[in-house]
């Protein structure tokens, strides 16, 4: 490939401002190289104590309404101040979702986007923000790469997530770098006592899903273990037809392989702990999952070209959870996540079609609490170290971040508080402050009004910093300022929340027009109104939500690119007798997209239904875009058609 057309490639891929798949253009090893190149690295986000946070939702014997995420403690999710929501295992269990993609779809104010069906690569964003500015844990360690700064949450099997929390808007103050818009928080199996769960499901598109998890243990020491497998082949990743449309604006040779691209995994995931007495817990946990997704590459020579990509997910975390008397306790973590990305083109536009990107991020972290008559007082430190190893050459290969916080929780009468901040010295970049102000005012019985006001920042990522030749080791972190206002009202069975929100941003990388490098240019202001309800009662459940909001760059006034206007959701349950049934429906807007194209809006219904044949023993079934329609969420990429899975789960107890 000459220099020119290499050239005109990458301007195509950077004009995305991040948000294309790594298999928008040439290829995953491309894509690494080109169209990530404005996601922000997570490095500044420290280490979120995710063995304290498990301990202590299990104190509360797992409920959906205990939430850890939004102060960095337990609290009910309806008292915590800033927005948060909660899927536990039961919820994910009845959801029609069959993977994680499709589960954080159905949720309030959350867009993604997806680079084709299940297995694809995957964008999150909330109240306005770009996928680099959320923020995604798993046990407490930031998935995101070092190259490209996004995560590989595509690859993680729902057969072991035990529970999603979701933050929405900025929580820098708490977790440091990329958080800006949002926080998504993914805990692994947890220890449930002596019992196990086995369920095997299959279906339409080749759909096959077996996973095995087994507790067992005494009061002192207990252990879980489980291994999953799922596969699935169900449509072609891109539409060649508008593929080579839009591929035709960049002369590109030949449209996509037009075949339907395979997706598998196995995962494999243990928890080990050790109680000696009621105050202390001692751990491990560990996570493997190996997945293998097609794509296509529109950029390729050949229409009958194989491309696939090896994704391999590994986590390994110890902890040490301590309540030294009544009024104060500690959590130490020290954890090791690997994120390891191997991919084949058989008929590559240059090069030999093959790339590895491998992410190491070890980090240690202890947090205490103290309790006082006058408030709950929160500090911690942390140090993580991430280095890169690829076939490509960067001029640096190593970032550390460490990191302190300090937090104040206050609930006197009818008034709650919650004060942030936080430092955050990152190797060759400008240390960071960043502080939160929450307060709400409880005006009558359940009804509370509340504000707050917050500064965030996102580091760039390592191929904004030292890809060679298309990169500006002189970037510097993007910054956001964030405000929100509203109400809302909670009962022991119903609630509703309305909220006002603006997120101011500055220093934004983008692409210089002249030299087609990535410079902190662009301002941009998202701002919105967003409402959700919730009802539990007699066998129903009932949780519905939409969100208005307009994100435009500062300078241009347009709105940005993949940025609905509107979002919305609503899922309905029902339980009686032996049976339980569930639907949800999602709305998203239309929204402009790269190269001048745009997306359509879409509604999407998803059904799924139970029967106890036995007290642990159950039948399922789920229907997926009941009505088959054919959207998208990224041009240019196919979402997944109608399917149905019929499943079988058995759990037993002794």
């Amino acid at each position: 490939m000459s220099p020119s057309t290499r050239c005109v490639r990458a301007r195509c891929a950077l004009a995305s401002a991040g948000s294309l798949s790594r298999r928008s253009f040439l290829s995953r090893a491309q894509f690494h190289r080109f169209n990530y190149r404005f996601k922000i690295s997570s490095i500044g986000a420290a280490l979120y104590l995710a063995s304290a946070g498990a301990a202590l939702a299990e104190q509360a014997d797992g409920s959906a309404d205990v939430v850890v995420s939004a102060s960095r403690t337990a609290q009910v999710a309806t008292q915590a101040l800033p927005h948060t929501t909660v899927i536990d295992r039961d919820a994910i269990e009845r959801s029609p979702a069959s993977d994680l993609v499709a589960l954080l779809q159905m949720q309030t104010g959350v867009s993604v986007s997806s680079s084709g069906a299940q297995g694809a690569l995957m964008g999150v964003r909330i109240r306005g923000g770009e996928p680099r500015h959320t923020l995604v844990l798993l046990d407490g360690v930031p998935m995101n790469a070092l190259s490209s700064g996004v995560p590989d949450l595509q690859a993680l099997a729902l057969a072991n997530v035990e529970r999603v929390e979701i933050v929405r808007g900025n929580v820098s103050a708490l977790y440091g770098s990329q958080a800006v818009g949002g926080l998504v928080q993914i805990f692994t199996r947890k220890v449930t006592g002596n019992e196990a769960s086995v369920r095997v499901a299959g279906g339409t598109h080749g759909q096959l899903q077996t996973s095995v998890q087994v507790s067992a243990g005494n009061d002192k020491v207990q252990a879980t273990v489980g291994i999953s497998h799922e596969q699935v082949k169900a449509v072609s990743a891109q539409k060649p037809e508008q593929t080579a449309q839009a591929g035709s604006q960049w002369s590109a040779p030949t449209s996509a392989n037009p075949d339907k691209d395979a997706y598998r995994n196995n995962a494999a995931n243990a928890h080990v702990r050790y109680r000696p007495n009621e105050r202390h817990e001692f751990g491990v946990r560990l996570m493997h999952s190996d997945g293998k997704s097609d794509y296509d590459n529109a950029y390729s020579p050949s229409l009958t070209a194989i491309q696939y990509g090896n994704i391999r997910l590994q986590s390994v975390g110890l902890y040490a959870n301590n309540q030294w008397n009544d009024v104060w306790r500690s959590a130490f973590t020290l954890s090791q996540y690997t994120d390891k990305s191997d991919d084949f083109d058989s008929a590559p536009g240059f090069g030999d079609g093959r790339s590895s990107f491998k992410t190491t991020t070890e980090q240690a972290a202890w947090q205490h609490t103290i309790d006082s008559r006058y408030g709950q007082w929160i500090a911690g430190a942390s140090r993580m170290q991430q280095k890169l190893s690829s076939d490509t050459v960067y001029d640096n290969t190593q970032r550390n971040t460490n990191s302190a916080w300090l937090g104040y929780n206050l609930d006197a009468g009818a008034q709650h508080l919650q004060v942030n901040a936080r430092y955050d010295g990152l190797t060759g970049m400008k240390a960071e402050y960043t502080g939160a102000l929450h307060y709400g005012y409880d005006v009558a019985d359940g009804l509370r009004v509340f504000g707050s006001y917050s500064n965030g920042f996102s580091a760039p990522n390592f191929n904004e910093l030292y890809y060679p030749n298309y990169s500006n080791p002189n970037l510097q972190s993007e910054h956001a300022n964030y405000a929100e206002l509203g109400a809302q009202y909670a009962s022991d069975h119903a609630g509703a929340r309305f909220t006002l929100f603006e997120t101011r941003y500055r220093d934004k990388i983008g692409l210089d027009k002249m030299t087609y490098l990535p410079m902190n240019i662009h301002r941009a202001k998202a701002r919105g109104l967003e409402w959700r309800g919730w009802y539990q009662f007699n066998g129903w459940t009932l949780d519905a939500g939409w969100t208005y909001q307009s994100v435009k760059d500062c300078a241009t006034d347009a709105q940005l690119l993949r940025q609905p206007k509107f979002l919305a959701n609503l899922a309905i349950g029902r339980t009686w007798g032996k049976w339980s049934g569930s639907a949800n429906w999602q709305v998203q807007s239309g929204s402009d997209d790269v190269g001048s194209q745009r997306v359509a809006g879409y509604g999407v219904l998803n059904l799924a239904a139970q029967y106890a044949l036995r007290p642990n023993l159950t039948v399922g079934l789920t229907v997926g875009n009941l009505f088959g329609r054919d959207y998208q969420t990224i041009y240019g990429y196919n979402a997944m058609p109608r399917n149905a899975l019929l499943s079988l789960a058995y759990k037993p107890k002794w």
